[in-house]
């Protein structure tokens, strides 16, 4: 990871990595989970679709792991995903060019 912020574990053993359990396999990775993720979101913030189908599902993958690790955390409050995990997520939808973003913090930090 670019930034020492971004460095993190999910501090499991090896046999336990959230990135190898099956829960994330189908509540971060399963493309069907994650189209119902962008269409709700969609719905909520009337937004357009992204064209990128890869880009579209890693920011739902992103998300989704959130939401399923930390719950609901508002605007301008965000986490910092394990680099195991979001490697897992970019694995699975690459970008084309391999240009990601990084963390980006928000108001609270």
């Amino acid at each position: 990871m670019p930034t020492e912020e971004e460095r993190v574990c999910c501090r499991q053993t090896p046999s336990n990595c959230l990135s190898t359990l099956p829960d994330f396999d189908l509540i971060v990775l399963d493309p069907l989970v994650l189209m119902v993720a962008r269409r709700y979101r969609q719905d909520v913030l009337a937004a357009g679709e992204d064209d990128d189908f890869n880009r579209s599902n890693r920011h739902a993958g992103y998300r989704q792991f959130i939401l399923w690790q930390h719950g609901h955390l508002g605007a301008g409050n965000r986490r910092v995903i394990p680099s195991c995990c979001k490697w897992r997520i970019r694995d699975t939808y690459p970008d084309s060019f391999g240009q990601y973003r990084g963390f980006v913090g928000g108001r609270l930090g």
